[in-house]
């Protein structure tokens, strides 16, 4: 019978009670911060403080500032991601306890791995614990700079075959999209670096690598469950990349090795170095790590089996993190370069002057000793940071240090890499396309970690060398054959896309293509 008289009266009951029971465990969740006596931001909805966000409606970087100002000035506060409270970190040095000094609290990422339904997804990147501490140890051996000189002949093939599918377009003086012609590069020189493949992506921008990157980043549904959304994500198996994507890189991947090892074939990329992770056990170390600079120590024997499913996933992530962060700082690199001309010329006639004393010959060493084209590089990476944000997932509970706050596992801690590349107070007039920020002495001036475009501490990117290398090989190729110019479609302030996974501009990055006459300064005559 009918509590209320009729069975409509009971249903609208119902639905009244558990919008009341809903409301009240939103209120006690949206308490989290004011019960723990933390500076917080109220949040707007169910999507906490990161509705436009969530909605792709503002890029993660600028929604991320906004709520950086926000808390001003405090230098922490609490903020939500939907429903789940997360402390955003503004103060240099507790962003250096968090991924430095107190690392063992907070070594995961907080983001999805299912090797079960998901093989792709136990990659370095998103591992954490044991099982991450041990790949890392591992695959440092894999990016040090002697490996970096040897895998150099093969980006500098890329890089040539670059330049001469470009030459026709600046001869006739044409718009470009840079974007693109950057990720192709990019994409060729990650296929023949890691799988040692001829992607042949610049003179077809429909091949299989081309296509496959441009698939990843074009799905901001399986970014919101695979990095924000997570175990909602986990529970439905939704995948970080499609089906398809996924059989073409376990595909390629295990076509590779399977040729190497019946062939005994042997070459200086990371496939190569995979397979001697995979039969040896180790990396056979080089000169230095990858991640120090020093010489690298024999650690204890780890107990770890690398997989095959192991092997394609750490291909992947090489081949995702490699060639779309390096592309879009190599084109937003020529955009600035673009609406700068003063400091096109001044890159230009270094990269001419370090040529010449190479006999022309773009080498591993004369990339390395062009100290302009790096502090332009790294004002790119200060205006443009590929990864807007870092987070990390507190393992084990943290006292924040100087305070009374006690973060619990697993709250995440943020720490929003645009918003500080972009206060004046680090950098000041920060929209300024400024790479005098850069000299020792602008860098010794600054607090170490208002500059992350890699992460910092354990948890640095790995392929950092590898990024910056293909990048300023890239960019240096560029200038020393080619001008750039605005155009009518180059605007001075680029407009960031809220649906990308990395910091990426709305419709590409678009200039003129000039090819360089004798006047624009002397030659040299490359060695035969």
């Amino acid at each position: 019978m009918p509590l209320t008289g009729s069975y409509l009266g009971d249903a609208a009951a119902a639905v009244t009670f558990v919008a009341a029971m809903l409301v009240l465990v939103c209120r006690w969740i949206y308490g989290y911060w004011k019960r723990r006596g933390v500076p917080f931001l109220e949040p707007e909805s169910v999507f906490g403080n990161f509705k436009e966000i969530l909605l792709s409606r503002k890029y993660f970087g600028e929604g991320l500032q906004e709520l950086y100002w926000r808390l001003q000035p405090h230098p922490y506060g609490g903020i939500f991601v939907s429903l789940r409270p997360a402390l955003l970190v503004r103060d240099p040095d507790l962003i250096k306890s968090c991924l430095v000094k107190d690392f063992n609290h907070f070594q995961h990422r907080g983001f999805k791995v299912d090797e079960k339904h998901d093989p792709l997804s136990a990659h370095l990147f998103n591992l954490g614990g044991p099982r991450w501490r041990a790949l890392r140890t591992k695959l440092t051996p894999t990016f040090t700079s002697g490996k970096m000189r040897l895998m150099f002949p093969l980006m500098e093939a890329c890089a040539r075959d670059m330049v001469a599918v470009l030459q026709p377009l600046a001869d006739g003086r044409q718009e470009v999209e840079i974007k693109e012609w950057n990720a192709r590069f990019t994409t060729d020189v990650i296929g023949t670096c890691a799988f040692g493949i001829q992607c042949n992506s610049l003179r077809d921008p429909e091949s299989e690598f081309r296509k496959m990157g441009r698939s990843i980043f074009n799905s901001p549904l399986r970014t919101l469950f695979n990095f924000v959304l997570v175990r909602i994500g986990y529970l439905l198996h939704i995948n970080s990349v499609s089906p398809e994507c996924e059989r073409f890189f376990v595909g390629v991947v295990r076509d590779t090795v399977d040729y190497r090892k019946k062939n005994a074939v042997a070459r200086n990329d990371f496939v190569n170095l995979l397979l001697e992770l995979q039969e040896k056990g180790q990396v056979q170390p080089d000169h230095e790590s990858a991640d120090t600079g020093k010489k690298v120590a024999h650690s204890p024997d780890i107990d770890f089996t690398f997989t095959d499913d192991l092997f394609a996933a750490q291909c992947f992530v090489f081949f995702v993190a490699g060639f779309e962060t390096s592309s879009t700082t190599m084109s937003f690199c020529i955009h600035e370069l673009a609406v700068n001309p003063d400091v096109q010329d001044r890159l230009r006639s270094e990269v001419d002057s370090v040529l010449c004393r190479h006999g022309g010959e773009v080498t591993y060493d004369a990339v390395q000793e062009m100290t302009y084209l790096d502090m332009v590089v790294a004002e790119t990476l200060r205006k443009y940071p590929p990864v807007a944000n870092l987070s990390r997932a507190c393992t084990e509970p943290y006292n924040l240090p100087g305070t009374s706050v006690r973060i619990e596992n697993p709250v995440k801690v943020i720490i929003p890499v645009y918003a500080i590349h972009h206060d004046p107070k680090y950098y000041p007039d920060p929209e300024k396309f400024d790479p005098e920020r850069f000299t020792e002495e602008g860098k010794a001036s600054r607090h170490h970690f208002v500059y992350l475009p890699f992460g910092e501490g354990p948890r640095i990117c790995i392929g950092m060398r590898f990024g910056l290398l293909q990048a300023k090989l890239g960019i240096a190729c560029l200038v020393s054959k080619f001008v750039f110019s605005a155009t009518s479609k180059t605007p001075v302030k680029l407009r960031m896309d809220p649906k990308s996974a990395v910091t990426s501009s709305i419709g590409g990055i678009n200039v003129r293509i000039s090819a360089r006459t004798r006047n624009d300064g002397e030659w040299c005559i490359p060695r035969k």
